[in-house]
């Protein structure tokens, strides 16, 4: 009976092994291996970032209210968003804080980043100290700031009474509050800058500005001619990673003003339209609008940084 289950055994072995060298000969292709490696973050990029959008993008072309079923309404979010004056203020108030934020971080990160560049006694913990703001919680900083910043009990309020000056309101100051709001995401954000420039400058080369200095080049022609044209790829990555963080700021606001005395930005419209209003047809319009906003500013800037760095 052993021998004549010898011919049926014989092809299944050898069906398998088959099956086995065609396996392996597969995922020893490149091809092959490329795309099992790729197929998590194909369908995490999937899951979460391309249903998400294609879902908002859909939600934007309806009057979804909280209840019953989106009812389609084609481009009518799109055209009162045209006509809303509160949403272009909200926008106008945006990009201000983004230009102002960003020219404050830029200037005052290069500054710092020049003088941390040099060889001093604690440089080591002088470089810790400034990456202190990057570790904390941006709601928890904004909550921070609010009560430092408070008129009645504040600490910054408390040192102004000291020398004899009467107390500021800062976040309850119309005019006043807004710039309190870019002193907090300012205070958050410009250890990046810092340091991102700082990586910078050590990275330069030496023998430029050793032939400069003997030469006898002064140090601001150095600067303007050498330095910061070398430093302009990294100056483009902050602007175009700052604008997209900053075209969704939100944290200072919910732990500060909540958008009263002329402070709502477009993240904050965008919150109070479709979760305190819950008109979350026109508040994912107005998200769409923002992203579509974010990705041509972003798309010109990708494209200065592609030809700055090709000019380097």
């Amino acid at each position: 009976m052993a021998q004549a289950d010898t011919p049926i055994s014989q092809p299944k072995s050898a069906e398998k092994a088959y099956k086995a060298g065609w396996l392996n000969h597969r995922l020893n292709k490149d091809s092959t291996a490329k795309w099992i490696l790729i197929a998590p973050l194909v369908v995490f990029l999937i899951l979460f970032m391309v249903y998400p959008t294609v879902y908002s993008l859909y939600m934007s072309f309806t009057d979804y209210i909280m209840r019953g079923a989106p009812n389609m309404v084609g481009l009518d979010n799109y055209r009162w968003l045209m006509d809303d004056p509160v949403f272009w203020k909200a926008l106008q108030r945006t990009l201000f804080v983004l230009v102002a934020c960003i020219v404050i971080e830029l200037t005052l990160g290069l500054a710092i980043a020049m003088l941390l560049n040099r060889d001093f006694p604690g440089q080591d913990l002088v470089r810790g100290l400034c990456f202190v703001p990057l570790l904390i919680s941006p709601l928890a900083m904004s909550l921070m700031w609010n009560y430092m910043l408070h008129i009645q009990f504040g600490v910054v309020n408390d040192a102004i009474t000291f020398f004899g000056l009467p107390a500021v309101g800062f976040l309850s100051t119309q005019g006043l509050a807004i710039w309190s709001i870019i002193f907090i995401s300012v205070w958050q954000w410009l250890p990046f800058s810092i340091f991102v420039l700082l990586a910078g400058l050590r990275g330069l080369p030496r023998d430029q500005f050793e032939a400069a200095q003997v030469d006898g080049v002064p140090a601001w022609r150095v600067f303007l001619r050498l330095q910061l044209p070398m430093l302009m790829p990294l100056i483009i990555i902050i602007v175009l990673l700052r604008t997209m963080w900053l075209m969704r700021l939100f944290d200072p606001l919910y732990g500060t003003t909540r958008g009263g005395l002329d402070t709502e930005l477009l993240d904050w419209m965008i919150y109070r339209t479709s979760f305190v209003e819950f008109d979350i047809g026109l508040g994912t319009a107005y998200a769409m609008f923002a992203l579509y906003l974010t990705l041509i500013v972003c798309l010109l800037m990708y494209k200065r940084l592609m030809a700055a760095m090709n000019r380097g």
